[in-house]
């Protein structure tokens, strides 16, 4: 996830002056860009799936609107400008500056170490996936940035001071646009892609059940007739004693693809559980 604070042009230090005449106009400075990354990150504790994501739920991020992130990034933007004179033509600004402060927030899970093995694969996995989602934000602000300074480099000379604040202002809202829309546009692809995910577990995972429910019922049909041949054998019937352990190898045999199926059952919801941001 990610917010824009403050995203208005802020000029600060614009100072008029004036004398009798004109002085020549000074050089145009190129525009400067100020940037900082900086990250933070909340506790995650527990040993299970559950635990874990409930951590995250009550110890995370909670955005104005109500949603839980897992990571989020900020993004504070400021404009501070030079003096500019007024009697210069055309209007120059001696200097601009872009000053981007972005500060990501992650899930960093305190005891790693003691997590069970296969648990704590899927913990890192995880981990890395929101990390590379909340770089993805980074990259697009500081990207961001140094398109803004060429815009802001074209569009700051015009013929009137009276102009410039305005045109200065006109840039750093149409560049702020196109940063909001840069982001969103990776949000959809990024969710695209997870919903692609959970869609394509999810279909696995109903293909095992669907393949679980007849071993089920031949299970229990399986039961019923052992258990009948077993009260026929105890009553005498020794002709039938091959017979029934036939039937309870084949019971076993199921009871093996059973536990199987069972068990990539609880995996992949558990795979589901992950994939869940």
């Amino acid at each position: 996830m990610r917010s824009a604070l403050a995203a208005l042009a802020l000029l600060a230090g614009l100072a008029f002056t004036a004398c009798s005449s004109p002085p020549p106009a000074p050089p145009r400075q190129p525009a400067g860009v100020e940037t900082s990354v900086s990250t933070r990150y909340y506790p995650v504790r527990g040993a299970t799936t559950a635990a874990i994501f409930a951590a995250i739920d009550g110890n995370g991020l909670v955005e104005t609107s109500g949603q839980r992130p897992v990571g989020l990034t900020t993004a504070e933007w400021k404009l501070t400008s030079g003096d500019v004179d007024v009697r210069a033509v055309p209007c120059v600004f001696p200097s601009l500056t872009v000053a981007l402060q972005v500060v990501v927030t992650l899930p960093r899970h305190e005891t790693p170490d003691e997590l069970p093995f296969e648990l704590r694969g899927r913990w890192e996995r995880f981990a890395a996936r929101v990390t590379a989602h909340e770089q993805r934000h980074v990259d697009i602000y500081l990207e961001g940035a140094r398109a803004m300074k060429e815009r802001l480099e074209a569009t700051r000379t015009t013929v009137s001071c009276a102009d410039v604040e305005k045109a200065i202002d006109i840039a750093w809202r149409a560049q702020q646009a196109d940063i909001e829309r840069a982001q969103a546009a990776f949000h959809a692809a990024d969710e695209t892609t997870a919903r692609s995910e959970r869609e394509g577990l999810q279909a696995r995972l109903g293909d095992t059940r669907a393949r679980l429910e007849p071993v089920d019922a031949e299970i229990h049909r399986l039961d019923a007739e052992v258990t009948d041949l077993r009260r026929q054998v105890d009553a005498g019937r020794a002709d039938l004693i091959a017979q029934h352990n036939a039937l309870a190898g084949r019971r076993r045999e199921l009871a093996d693809e059973h536990n199987r199926l069972v068990a990539d059952g609880n995996d992949l919801i558990d795979a589901l559980n992950w994939a869940r941001w």
